[in-house]
């Protein structure tokens, strides 16, 4: 089998992982697109080094001079977003497409492939909110094309599905097929402190964006009240942040700000290799995600990681995060920092909670998003359009 795997400019080592281990070994083809976006992932390695890669362009990098020209000022001082070339002749020869969302360009491509070629197409949705991103003239349009002319839609969670049914996509085409992380190589283990960390560190990690949406401010916020008001074992309470992009001035300044610089320590991104190691320094998790008109946590890859090297998880009532958690994780309301300040005090006080939840977050990291089910479920879906 032939697969055009359709993921724009997010390939990334954590949502790959199924792909690999697909059965049959088939071949797999990256439709990637260059962007500050892919670049953020391939400092860390990007995951694709075992794919075939074909490469698919911005209207800002390829195409008549003039309107690409024009594309590049408009990004920059119009806020116009970019639009992906249309490359459906690139994926003639495919047993079956695989795209990402309703509402992108490389869905069209797709879809105008499966037009003109007949190759069965399946769609991924992350999104959790009805009628989103339509702003963009076209967009909506756009959408009800997707929706009515794929075959198969891959949801991760239950409100994807139930947002499907919102924009008109029948249960019988959805096919339910969580995520999943190797169990193998994120589970518990000691892990020798780096980063300039102290042996009697309590350490809280943060993975993630430095986006506002990932929440860190509201984290920041927590931590300094669990400094100043959180008891004596507030004073081995140390922040490690593991992520880079857009926005690292604004929370350094933030971290100034609260007085916070010697209490934090930001190790920039790190290897998908290296990020078992990370969570195994940690003594809690922390995902304090925050919701907006057009996002919710889609899922929360950083979670499950977290479960699976058995640690103790916060995490903020955003999107599907309750559906991935379950009652193994403390919940907390999102955007409250005095909400995170409990639950850390919670955790960094009381030993036996903190050994209970990361006991119960193992397990149902095991039981439910181990990366072998994700490629055995993706692989009989694939069975299942070839017939």
């Amino acid at each position: 089998m032939k697969l055009a795997l359709l993921m724009g400019n997010r390939y990334n080592p954590w949502h790959l992982q199924g792909f690999k281990r697909l059965r049959g070994n088939p071949t797999v083809a990256a439709f990637r697109a260059e962007s500050q976006i892919q670049d953020h992932f391939k400092e860390r390695g990007d995951g694709t080094d075992w794919m075939q890669r074909e490469r698919i362009y911005f209207d800002t990098q390829a195409g008549n001079a003039i309107v690409r020209a024009y594309c590049t000022f408009a990004e920059r001082y119009l806020d116009r977003t970019p639009r992906v070339l249309p490359f459906h002749e690139q994926l003639k020869g495919y047993d079956i497409i695989h795209s990402w969302e309703l509402f992108t360009d490389w869905s069209v491509s797709a879809l105008e492939a499966r037009k003109q070629y007949n190759i069965p197409l399946a769609i991924t949705v992350w999104d959790l909110l009805p009628f989103n991103m339509e702003r963009v003239a076209g967009r909506r349009e756009l959408k009800r094309r997707v929706a009515e002319g794929a075959d198969r839609f891959v949801v991760y969670t239950e409100r994807s599905r139930a947002m499907l049914a919102f924009e008109g996509v029948r249960a019988e085409r959805i096919a339910y097929v969580p995520p999943g992380v190797d169990t193998d190589l994120f589970c518990p283990g000691i892990a020798a402190r780096a980063f300039g960390l102290k042996d009697d560190d309590f350490v809280v990690l943060f993975v993630g964006w430095f986006v506002p949406r990932k929440g860190i401010d509201f984290l920041l916020f927590a931590l300094r009240k669990l400094i100043d008001e959180g008891g004596p074992n507030a004073k081995r309470v140390k922040l490690l942040v593991v992520g880079s992009g857009a926005g690292r001035e604004r929370v350094e300044a933030l971290i100034a700000r609260l007085d916070l610089q010697d209490r934090c320590i930001l190790t920039g991104a790190q290897s998908y290799e290296r990020m078992p190691e990370a969570f195994r320094m940690a003594d809690v998790f922390v995902l304090p995600s925050v919701a907006s008109d057009e996002w919710q946590e889609q899922f929360g890859m950083s979670l499950i990681e977290a479960m699976a090297c058995g640690k103790p998880c916060i995490a903020a009532l955003s999107g599907a995060i309750e559906e991935v958690a379950g009652e193994a994780a403390l919940l907390v309301q999102p955007n409250d920092f005095l909400a995170l300040y409990r639950a850390l005090r919670r955790i960094l006080n009381h030993a036996d909670e903190r050994a209970r939840l990361g006991a119960e977050a193992r397990s149902r990291a095991r039981k439910l998003f181990d990366v072998t089910l994700h490629a055995n479920a993706l692989s009989d879906l694939y069975d299942s359009m070839l017939k």
